[in-house]
């Protein structure tokens, strides 16, 4: 192959590097930020968040460490959000009242988040919207934007003129030359920033394995309009609830088969909310109804926009899968469409998710059976390609994917003509220092995941921030349940252990208390099938709030259940 020949015109020199400084992001497809500093500016991409895993109870939240940023608030000239989704914007309502900087960003990206910050009691007078065309002069760094698709509207690519040199900050993208939204990516754009010289491109790989181009998003109506037609009763479909083009999808077939739509959970409703209030969607008059008179309604003249597509076990989806959910009854007949592929560490959940709906009878059309429910909102290999070729960096830095996308995107460059010293191996927490004529990790800071657990449901009045160590704090309660592997029924009495909350001998009536709560909690759920991780969900939640009414301590409950 012909060598490749980044074009790179330096049009500042400067004796301090520049510093970029990831946070999160970086062998890790969620909790994205970045922090870029020069002298005694700094300037902070994206804050987002994580999801806990198995191996995290009692975690609702992931997000990320800012210890580096506290002794440096005063440098801080703001925070610019790439895109509305929740690993880009969901740490801003825990991150943000620490740092009391501006926030900048589009239009529907600045709706999500100023609804955010009404939940959170939060002053909304520091989120700034941008334009595409706008150019913002931050200390010593200039920004400005272009356009590119995306699973959501407003998504954009920023440009980071710096002392050094061009910086490229590529998030989430694709190449879709008709998208729903009809925002297309700004090839034009993007090449005369290659032509006039870009010195870094930090850029999205997380679909780099994905030979090709990406399918439009206009393909998946298509796919909801077909499971409508095999659907003789209620259609739920479950996406990611800020995919606002996916949601104007399925309010177009409703309308064309005659069904009246519900939004079910509050991530979806207030995603809905903000993008029909801002021009966003397009809603026809009378078809949309409360989920309260769900129940009203002949079951084929029902379309359900659902929350809980990646099996998280608190959701609106998780709990109607349960037999929980106070307005979602299902029943043989019905159908749920999944429109998201897992994220990375949410498998297992999802395959729960969908075990359980299938017990149920209900159809589930879902990637691993129907390849065309779901289109990637990120750049596939070809895409990808494309856009290295367009913009002709000097050097490359592969983000928002695990360590095995990094891999693969560094071959990708290698194969075009670009060296391995050119394509930067960091992880979150490296101190990348770069000059025009040269790019080195120069350090780390430490970073640990800071997680958010909440007192109940979405009780968003009493969520806190803990760290492991206030955890040990506040103490551990092990809740043993011994249950039946296929009913889930229970076959032994409830065993809780506790350690660092309450000393045993002298708490034995609020101990005993505790394992009749989970006993009868548990009893509830008998003529259920087995569905572990919501089974430890609804111990955690029953305990939390009946050990902090009798002690106002919240211990870490970690509900261990024994398969028999």
């Amino acid at each position: 192959m012909k060598s490749f020949k980044p074009v790179f015109k330096p049009q500042f020199n400067s004796s301090q590097p520049l510093k970029i400084i990831p946070l999160g992001g970086v062998g890790d497809v969620t909790k994205n930020m970045y922090v870029y500093e020069y002298g005694d500016d700094i300037i902070i991409v994206d804050c987002g968040v994580g999801f806990p895993d198995e191996a995290m109870p009692g975690v609702d939240l992931v997000i990320p460490d800012i210890s580096y940023l506290r002794s440096k608030i005063d440098k801080i000239r703001g925070i610019i959000i790439t895109h509305g989704h929740e690993d880009h914007i969901g740490g801003l309502a825990y991150i943000w009242p620490e740092l009391q900087v501006p926030i900048y960003t589009q239009k529907l990206t600045a709706g999500f988040i100023r609804a955010k910050f009404t939940e959170h009691n939060l002053p909304k007078d520091k989120i700034i919207e941008v334009k595409f065309d706008q150019k913002l002069d931050l200390g010593n760094f200039k920004i400005s934007f272009y356009m590119v698709s995306h699973s959501i509207p407003d998504s954009m690519g920023i440009v980071i003129k710096t002392p050094q040199g061009c910086v490229i900050h590529q998030a989430d993208f694709k190449i879709d030359w008709t998208p729903v939204s009809g925002q297309v990516t700004d090839v034009g754009a993007v090449a005369k920033l290659g032509s006039e010289g870009v010195l870094l491109l930090l850029i999205d790989c997380l679909r780099v394995e994905k030979a090709g181009f990406n399918k439009s998003e206009k393909s998946i109506e298509e796919s909801f309009e077909k499971a409508s037609n095999e659907t003789a009763g209620k259609l739920l479909i479950t996406m990611t609830s800020s995919n606002v083009s996916r949601m104007q999808q399925a309010i177009n077939v409703a309308k064309k088969h005659d069904r009246k739509v519900a939004i079910v959970g509050r991530s979806f409703e207030n995603n809905f909310q903000v993008s029909r209030d801002l021009g966003y969607l397009h809603v026809p008059p009378g078809i949309m109804i409360a989920p309260e008179a769900i129940s009203s309604f002949d079951p084929a003249k029902l379309l359900v926009l659902i929350a809980g597509a990646q099996g998280q076990s608190d959701s609106s989806l998780t709990r109607a899968a349960n037999e929980e959910h106070r307005f979602i009854k299902l029943r043989e007949g019905d159908s749920v469409v999944f429109s998201a592929d897992p994220i990375p560490s949410t498998e297992s959940a999802q395959n729960a998710l969908i075990d359980s709906l299938s017990r149920l009878g209900v159809t589930v059309y879902y990637s691993a059976v129907n390849s065309s429910l779901h289109v990637s909102g990120h750049a596939a290999l070809e895409e990808l390609r494309l856009m290295v070729n367009l913009i002709k960096p000097k050097y490359l830095f592969p983000i928002g994917g695990t360590y095995r996308h990094m891999e693969a995107f560094s071959k990708m460059a290698q194969d075009m003509g670009y060296d391995k010293k050119q394509i930067l191996p960091a992880e979150d927490g490296d101190i990348i220092e770069i000059r025009k004529d040269d790019i080195k990790l120069a350090g780390k800071v430490e970073v640990q995941n800071v997680y958010v657990d909440g007192l109940g449901i979405g009780d968003v009045g009493h969520v806190v921030l803990r760290d492991r160590q206030k955890m040990s704090e506040e103490g551990v309660v092990v809740v043993v349940v011994s249950m039946d592997s296929h009913t889930g029924r229970l076959v032994s009495d409830v065993d809780v252990i506790s350690r660092g909350f309450v000393f045993e001998e002298m708490a034995k009536d609020l101990l005993e208390d505790a394992k009749r709560l989970v006993k009868e909690t548990l009893e509830k759920h008998t003529h259920k099938s087995a569905d572990w991780r919501f089974d430890r969900k609804i111990i955690e939640d029953v305990l939390e709030k009946f050990l902090y009414k009798a002690t106002e301590r919240r211990p870490l409950i970690l509900p261990i259940i024994v398969e028999v």
